[in-house]
């Protein structure tokens, strides 16, 4: 079967692997937790773990939380279909991207400062739309667990999900296509995973409308694509799938503290639009081929010839 690592079965099998592991624990643990009065997103998740490790969760709702947690979907089909069609030296290379740490001092400091300027970008731009009004901000999580939301967010968004998105479809996506259309590709399919996580409770709770279905079908299609290619440049030009983990990870965590304790509607907005003013410099700088400056293949061989690589700035119209 390893003989045939370019068959077109490869995306399509890692993309169901990735919706059903996940889709099928997800789904009917969201419905039990709400048959319990309970919520379930990240930082709730932190909420009940601690309630769990002080003995204080009733069990059957304990082994439905770490299933669900546990489910790693995009990150096992990623191994899977890997293993599969790859055998040992794609896992080995797989693991190789995962541990790379030393990359160029710089892009740790983009990892580690970007979000803290998007979040305070987006606070900004909430505060000047809501009429200069002062956030009162009230943490999902207390302070004192900062590192406890750290290690969960790290665990389970950053690891769970990008040996998968990045680890193994990005790669596959740009042997075929420029780095923006494969970050096209992959941020509306990455955006409609979530669906059931943004959906599924607010319906449960009688609480979902036509316009919120919309806003969150734009956010997790158009609305996630900027901040996907700004994960391509970054993954493109380091080769590091650990700094991807570590960034997805603690952009969730610093967003959790800033934005979404803020309770500005408006700000949370702003967050998942000001990716695009990024992304469009890079484009702009970089060219949409392969999102470093050059035209050299970033999957390591020979680009294809399509449509797609005519040349590095045929960029995809926002």
């Amino acid at each position: 079967m390893r003989a045939h690592s370019e068959s077109a079965w490869q995306l399509p099998l890692f993309f169901v692997l990735a919706f059903a592991i996940t889709w099928s624990v997800q789904i009917p643990a969201i419905i039990y937790a709400h048959g319990r009065g309970h919520f379930l997103s990240n930082e709730a998740n932190l909420h009940h773990l601690m309630s769990l490790a002080r003995g204080e969760l009733d069990s059957g709702f304990a082994v439905v939380l770490l299933l669900a947690l546990f489910s790693f979907g995009p990150s096992l089909a990623g191994v899977i279909v890997t293993g599969l069609f790859h055998g040992r030296a794609g896992l080995r290379d797989l693991a190789q991207r995962s541990l790379k740490v030393g990359v160029p001092a710089r892009w740790i400091l983009l990892v580690l400062l970007m979000p803290v300027g998007l979040c305070a970008g987006s606070l900004l731009v909430g505060w000047v739309l809501g009429g200069f009004a002062p956030y009162r901000f009230d943490p999902l999580v207390p302070l004192a667990w900062s590192v406890p939301l750290l290690l969960y967010m790290l665990v389970f968004t950053g690891l769970a999900e990008e040996l998968g998105w990045r680890g193994y479809a990005l790669p596959r996506l740009q042997r075929r296509h420029t780095a923006e259309r494969a970050s096209w590709i992959l941020g509306v399919l990455w955006g409609l995973w979530h669906l059931p996580a943004n959906l599924l409770g607010p319906y449960l709770r009688g609480q979902l409308s036509v316009p919120m279905v919309v806003a969150v079908l734009l956010g997790l299609t158009v609305g996630i694509v900027g901040w996907t290619i700004v994960l391509t440049w970054i993954h493109n030009n380091t080769g590091s799938l650990f700094w991807i983990i570590v960034l997805h990870g603690w952009a969730n965590t610093v967003q959790s503290y800033l934005v979404l304790s803020s309770g500005s509607f408006t700000a949370q907005v702003a967050y998942g639009v000001l990716p695009w003013a990024i992304a469009v410099v890079v484009l702009k700088r970089c060219g949409a081929a392969t999102l470093t400056g050059s035209d050299h293949d970033v999957t390591g061989s020979a680009a294809p010839a399509s449509s797609d690589r005519k040349d590095g700035t045929g960029s995809i119209a926002h």
